[in-house]
């Protein structure tokens, strides 16, 4: 699958979005005719930020728009057609409605302050055609970087993030960082294009093979380059599919989640552990554990697969009280292959049909399994030792696997 992938670690502007998709080919005539098409001006150049050569994209502009009916109508009579467009209204609509919950009004009431000069529009439009110059299915970004300290308003000195770009993040769950210096480094637009454009925000990039890379220059000198890299790539097979091709047709990866707790009783754990299997742990063990001032605990440990985490840890602090789990991510397993049976078994005259589970590797058979509870049933119905119904069962499961 081909995709782009956005890497704000120096934060993002319109401009830096526009500037790093124009560095992965996109059709440099089509954005500036959109740019121009809304009554503004497109300088493209390159730049050098901390010895890395990045495309600058300079919007000129000296017009501002005042309400979001007049914004939407110049985005509307402009050269964006079709999904281009679209994306733009909806960057557009973003930015009031942050810019409304900011200052207490309705989105088609806002005055726009901060974000209302027309070089804003350009930047979205310029982007949103940019972004369908591309071939691509998805678009991931990791997580923002904002910078710090103080910016400048018309309203005085505000905290980075400022409030528009902090409601943007805010409603639209994008995660984000502060640092890594003490500049403005997201900024309203950025976000609301960022919330336009992305399909999904990783902490880390999938695993792909990239095709092309850009970089797009903002205006100032940092410390650290200051720069947005996308990257144009090809997604390779999941993790899971290429443990498997690495390790073999009998591995697999989990994760595996741990606490402590000290003040929790045997019945409290039974319970959790019933919880945690029904909820989609593949195994969970509680081990004794000396806890700190000599207190006695347990480690709770479970097992599970991956997109079972959130709520299993959610499960573990629930019913115990405790205030984190620990998450350990991709750890390979080594598998049988499982199967369960009935077998046919004789217990004082009668004759029954309990489960076992039968496991080999690559052919050769290691275990059978007495299933617990029909022994268990068995034991109860016969008046026998559970050991005993357990033993002759796994000897008929034996002699009929084996066969």
């Amino acid at each position: 699958m081909k995709v782009l992938l956005f890497d704000p670690s120096a934060g993002a502007s319109g401009d830096m979005i526009i500037a790093s998709l124009l560095d992965l080919g996109a059709d440099v005539d089509a954005v500036r005719e959109a740019v121009e098409s809304v009554g503004c001006r497109l300088e493209v150049s390159r730049q050098e930020k901390s010895h890395i050569i990045a495309c600058r994209a300079r919007v000129i502009s000296d017009r501002r728009y005042q309400s979001l009916d007049e914004a939407k109508s110049i985005l509307q009579n402009s050269c964006l057609e079709g999904k281009a467009r679209e994306k733009a209204l909806a960057a557009l609509n973003i930015l009031a409605e942050a810019e409304g919950r900011v200052h207490g009004v309705a989105a088609q009431h806002v005055r726009f302050h901060e974000i209302g000069a027309l070089d804003a529009l350009a930047d979205i439009a310029g982007a949103c055609a940019a972004r369908h110059c591309l071939a691509a299915e998805s678009v991931f970004s990791r997580p923002v970087s904002v910078g710090g300290g103080y910016v400048p308003s018309a309203h005085g000195l505000l905290s980075v993030p400022g409030p528009a770009a902090l409601e943007i993040l805010r409603s639209h769950e994008i995660p984000w960082k502060g640092g890594p210096v003490e500049e403005e480094l997201l900024t309203p637009t950025g976000a609301a294009l960022l919330a336009t454009l992305v399909d999904e925000f990783v902490p880390d990039f999938p695993l792909i093979r990239a095709e092309r890379v850009g970089y797009g220059a903002g205006k100032k000198e940092l410390t650290l380059p200051n720069v947005l890299r996308a990257i144009a790539a090809e997604t390779l097979p999941a993790p899971e599919v290429a443990a498997r091709q690495n390790h073999g047709p009998h591995g697999d990866r989990i994760v595996q989640l741990e606490t402590n707790v000290d003040d929790v009783t045997g019945e409290v754990l039974g319970h959790l552990i019933e919880l945690l299997m029904q909820a989609g742990a593949l195994d969970v063990s509680v081990l004794p554990a000396l806890m700190k001032k000599g207190r006695a605990g347990f480690v709770i440990r479970a097992i599970a697969r991956a997109e079972e985490t959130e709520l299993l840890a959610r499960v573990m602090i629930r019913e115990t009280g405790s205030l984190g789990v620990r998450v350990f991510p991709s750890i390979h397993r080594l598998v049988a292959e499982r199967e369960e049976r009935n077998v046919q078994v004789e217990i004082c005259g009668r004759i029954y049909q309990p489960q076992v589970k039968v496991s080999r590797m690559d052919g050769e058979l290691l275990s059978v399994k007495p299933e617990y509870e029909d022994c268990k049933r068995i034991a109860d119905e016969t008046d026998q030792p559970l050991r005993m119904v357990i033993k002759k069962v796994e000897e008929a499961g034996w002699q009929a696997v084996a066969h």
